[in-house]
């Protein structure tokens, strides 16, 4: 293998919200790619479990054969980060990896390595995560979820089976069976309650978190107050101080003193959704400023991260913004309609 500049998440950049996944997204990601960084190296990792349910397997098959596309038999997620802490390569994905920060200590806080990928008006767009830290009741809570997920916490997770009884009348037909419940010959498997045949069920791989989800939200807060739930619609959403001259302004400083509130501009930051719906920030002013998921002093002062005006950040569940000096902050999320709706 080349010594690769970039590992892409195939299967997370291949999801969509639709199946089958077209595959040419990871063929254009990896164009794109090598096109900003002329001369480097991508590899893509695909889960093998998620090869069925692509699109345009010639695309699949032409990158085997051109050998940068390495389909994983094990956990893709592992595989991918020990690939990039090998070589020192950059990683493409939305996931925050937050279950992987204690063996990778490279992905806590925010000098990472990590990318996510945007369309917006078919053109690709990267841009480098903030990652942030993760606590260590975050990385069991996400490490705990992803081996749920993967049915790992689950007695007998990997082997499960149904009954092909052709005439129905088995009382397990239907049924999903465990290994206990099916017997062996060779290498076939039979159902023990009536003895036809049990083929064995092949697990399908989960949405991405973000495509399972619901519309984009944002919950504002002053400080770790919150005040607000909004949606982000199809136009995007503008956060900053109230003006009656911006009447289409979603006021984020409604409560605090002018004092406060005049660390936020009047249009202080874009909220948009790329052609897959989800979410990009772009600060607006010269003046003030937005941090994403940044590090804070004692003060509760952000000090790292801040954002560059003017400039396109993929937004992932669960990011936190900061306006002005931190005391409005923006929590992201990809979830259904809170309990007694939006407040306005």
């Amino acid at each position: 293998m080349s010594v690769p500049g970039v590992i892409i998440d195939a299967s997370n950049v291949a999801a969509t919200r639709k199946r089958p996944w077209p595959f040419s997204r990871v063929v254009g990601v990896r164009d794109a790619w090598l096109s900003k960084y002329p001369g480097a190296q991508a590899i893509a990792v695909l889960d093998a479990t998620v090869r069925p349910f692509l699109d345009e397997q010639h695309l699949v098959r032409q990158a085997e054969r051109e050998q940068w596309l390495e389909v994983h038999q094990g956990d893709a997620d592992d595989r991918i980060l020990a690939l990039a802490a090998q070589f020192g390569a950059a990683v493409v994905s939305s996931d925050n990896f937050r279950f992987a920060r204690r063996e990778h200590a490279w992905l806590q806080g925010n000098n990472s390595r990590v990318w996510s990928v945007r369309r917006v008006e078919g053109k690709v767009i990267f841009s480098l995560r903030h990652l942030g830290i993760a606590t260590d009741a975050e990385i069991e809570r996400d490490r705990l979820h992803k081996l749920d997920k993967a049915g790992l916490l689950r007695e007998d997770a990997e082997e499960r089976f149904r009954c092909t009884d052709p005439a129905g009348s088995c009382l397990r037909r239907g049924v999903v069976l465990l290994p206990r419940q099916v017997n062996k010959d060779a290498n076939r498997w039979y159902c023990r309650s009536c003895g036809y045949e049990a083929v064995e069920v092949v697990v399908e791989p989960p949405l991405p978190d973000v495509l399972e989800a619901g519309p984009v939200l944002v919950t504002v807060q002053h400080g770790y107050t919150v005040t607000r739930t909004v949606p982000v619609p199809a136009q995007g959403l503008m956060l900053g101080r109230a003006s009656r001259s911006r009447p289409g302004t979603t006021d984020v400083t409604e409560g605090l003193d002018a004092d406060r509130a005049a660390g936020i501009s009047r249009s202080h930051l874009r909220i948009f959704l790329d052609d897959d719906g989800r979410p990009i920030a772009e600060h607006l002013p010269e003046n003030n400023a937005s941090f994403l998921n940044p590090e804070l002093g004692f003060d509760g002062v952000p000090r790292t991260s801040r954002l560059a005006a003017a400039t396109p950040y993929a937004l992932e569940d669960g990011d936190e913004l900061h306006l002005g000096p931190g005391t409005v902050r923006l929590r992201i999320s990809n979830g259904a309609e809170p309990e007694g709706g939006y407040t306005a």
